[in-house]
C-alpha cells in the first residue's frame, strides 16, 4: 500500500490534527467549546492508526482491548489537537503566506518520487500525484490548505507561548541527572530506590543508552542450536556434541565459521552483518555473560548451554568498558533536561487548556477488562461524568 504522504507531515508536524471531513451528515462524537468533532473525522484517524499497528505490531491487536484503548487514544488526540488550534487563534498568532507556501511545497516534494524511489522531474505529474491524494483523502485543495494553516499555528503557539513556560535547566539539575545515572549504571538498587519517582524515570532511558555506549563489549560470531524442555537428555546431549564436532572442523579449517552458522544454526539473523554480532556486558544473563566474555580473542567456547538452547560462541574482539565524566556527556544532559522540562511545559499548557475548556465525549468506549482503559483520558463520556456526580 502506497504511503499516505500528506498523513505522514501531518503527524510529523504537530501532533496529528485531523483534517478529513465530512462528506455526509455525520453524527458528533465529540465537542470542544461548542465545536464539533464528527464520526467521519474520528473514524478516518481511527483506521489509520488501526492499520499501522497492524503492520508494524499485529500481535497487540489480538487483545480487544487493546484495539478499543488505541481509538480512545485517537479521539483524546483529537480532542487537544482542537484545542490548540482554538488557542493558537484566541493568541490571535499569525501565519505568513510565505510560511505557509514554503510548507505545502515541503509537502508536495513528497511527491517528487514514484513508488520504486526513482526521481520524478515532471512537475505536472508532481502536482497529479499530490492532486490524486487529496482525491483519495476525500479533501479539497482549500480545505488542505486551511488545515496545513491551522498546524502551522499550532506549532508556533508551542514556540512562543509553551517555550517560554519551560524552565531551564540549572548546573546542578544536570549534575544530578549525572549522579542519578551513575547510581543506575552501579546497579545501587537502595539508593536508586530512595530517588523521587521521577527523577528515575527521566534517568533510566539515558542509563540504557550510556551502558550501550560504554559498557565492555564483545564482538562475537554465534551457533545456535534451539531445545526445550521438552527434550530428553539423550538429545540435548546429541545437540551438545553436534556443536563439539562443529567447533572441531572449524578448528581444523575443514569450515569455516560463516559457512557453520549458514549449515548449522538454528539462528541466521547474524548472516545479515557478515556472522558477526556485538554483545554488551548486562544484556544477557549474568552466566552467559561470564562464560563468553571469559571466552580469549580469536577462540572458540565450548557449547554454552541456555533455557533456549545451546550456543557455540567465536570472540572475535573485545571492548574495555569505557568512564564517562560529566565534562563529557554535560551539553547532552542538559539538551536531554530542556525537552523534558519542555513536554512538562507543554502537557501543563494542555491541561490548563482542557480545566478551561468544555469538552463533551458523546462516543462511549467499553472494555472487556476494565484496566485496560487510559490512565489519562481528555474527557470522559457525559453519561459517566454524570454518574459521578451522583456519587
Amino acid at each position: 500500500m502506497r504511503l499516505n504522504k500528506i498523513a505522514v507531515f501531518s503527524a510529523m508536524l504537530i501532533m496529528g490534527v485531523g483534517f478529513l471531513c465530512a462528506k455526509v451528515v455525520d453524527t458528533t462524537v465529540a465537542t470542544v467549546n461548542s465545536e464539533a468533532i464528527l464520526s467521519s473525522e474520528y473514524e478516518k484517524n481511527e483506521k489509520t492508526v488501526l492499520e499501522e499497528y497492524r503492520r508494524n505490531a499485529p500481535k497487540l491487536l489480538e487483545n480487544p482491548d487493546n484495539a478499543t484503548a488505541l481509538g480512545e487514544e485517537v479521539l483524546n488526540q483529537m480532542i487537544t489537537d482542537k484545542l490548540l488550534v482554538q488557542a493558537a487563534k484566541n493568541e490571535k498568532i499569525k501565519v505568513k503566506d510565505s510560511e505557509l507556501a514554503e510548507t505545502i511545497n515541503s509537502i508536495k516534494a513528497r511527491f517528487s518520487k514514484d513508488k520504486d524511489g526513482r526521481d520524478i522531474t515532471d512537475k505536472k505529474l508532481i502536482e497529479k500525484n499530490f492532486n490524486d491524494e487529496l482525491k483519495k483523502e476525500g479533501i479539497t485543495y482549500k480545505q488542505f490548505e486551511n488545515r496545513i494553516r491551522d498546524q502551522i499555528a499550532v506549532r508556533k503557539l508551542i514556540d512562543t507561548v509553551v517555550r517560554a513556560k519551560a524552565v531551564a535547566p540549572s548546573k546542578e539539575d544536570i549534575k544530578k541527572l549525572y549522579d542519578n545515572i551513575q547510581l543506575i549504571l552501579k546497579g545501587d538498587k537502595q539508593k536508586v530506590e530512595k530517588l523521587p519517582k521521577e527523577e528515575v524515570q527521566i534517568a533510566v532511558p539515558l542509563a540504557a543508552k550510556l551502558n550501550q555506549l560504554t559498557a565492555e563489549q564483545v564482538k562475537i560470531s554465534p551457533i545456535f542450536i534451539k531445545s526445550d524442555a521438552s527434550l530428553s537428555e539423550p538429545a540435548l546431549k546429541d545437540k551438545e556434541k553436534l556443536l563439539k564436532n562443529v567447533k572441531r572442523d572449524i578448528e581444523k579449517e575443514k569450515i569455516t565459521f560463516l559457512e557453520a552458522i549458514e549449515k548449522y544454526s538454528d539462528d541466521k539473523s547474524p548472516l545479515a552483518t557478515g556472522g558477526e554480532v556485538v554483545l554488551v556486558r548486562g544484556v544477557m544473563p549474568e552466566d552467559f555473560d561470564n562464560k563468553v566474555f571469559g571466552v580469549a580473542v580469536g577462540k572458540i567456547s565450548e557449547p554454552i548451554k541456555t533455557e533456549q538452547g545451546f550456543y557455540l560462541i567465536r570472540v572475535n574482539a573485545k571492548t574495555a568498558k569505557k568512564d564517562i565524566t560529566l565534562a563529557m556527556i554535560e551539553n547532552d544532559l542538559g539538551q536531554y533536561l530542556a525537552s523534558v522540562n519542555m513536554q512538562k511545559a507543554t502537557n501543563d499548557y494542555l491541561q490548563s487548556l482542557k480545566d478551561k475548556s468544555d469538552i463533551k465525549v458523546m462516543k462511549e468506549f467499553k472494555y472487556l477488562n476494565p484496566a485496560s482503559a487510559p490512565k489519562a483520558a481528555a474527557a470522559k463520556p457525559e453519561a459517566e461524568k454524570k454518574e459521578a456526580a451522583k456519587k
